[in-house]
């Protein structure tokens, strides 16, 4: 790998701050729509989750890099709020799989289109980053 240059550096501080105003961004939506980002990303994960079946909580727990136990407790803050609802495995009793409600689903879908969006700006600037890293 040749030698980092200055402007690595700097490419790497623009895309570092770029993805943090994103978050930052985030994270504001989340709470204009009386969402902790925490609770955005949990209903992300429940309606983004591949299957024919609801995620378990060990589903979210994967997705959202956190304990099972600190996921039980945000899906029982977001059922408390009616984002979510606890519903029992068709196949086995003993599994729980969390489904977002109508209320979860029509906050998640106006957040998410916002979301889009700005990823689409989110994209060009991070194509402009790497094409500049490319062409040096």
């Amino acid at each position: 790998m040749p030698q980092l240059t200055r402007q690595d550096f700097e490419r790497l501080l623009e895309f570092r701050v770029t993805l943090r105003r994103f978050q930052r961004w985030s994270e504001d939506q989340a709470k204009a729509e009386g969402l902790t980002h925490v609770q955005h990303q949990l209903l992300v994960a429940i309606k983004g989750h591949h299957g024919s079946q609801p995620p378990t909580v060990g589903d979210l727990a994967g997705y959202l890099l956190l304990r099972p136990h600190s996921t039980v407790e945000l899906v029982d803050r977001a059922e408390a709020a009616g984002l979510v609802e606890r519903t029992p495995d068709r196949d086995d009793g003993r599994v729980v799989r969390v489904r977002l409600t109508s209320s979860g689903d029509r906050v998640l879908n106006k957040l998410t289109r916002a979301h889009l969006e700005r990823l689409h700006e989110l994209a060009a600037v991070l194509d402009e980053l790497v094409t500049k890293h490319e062409a040096s």
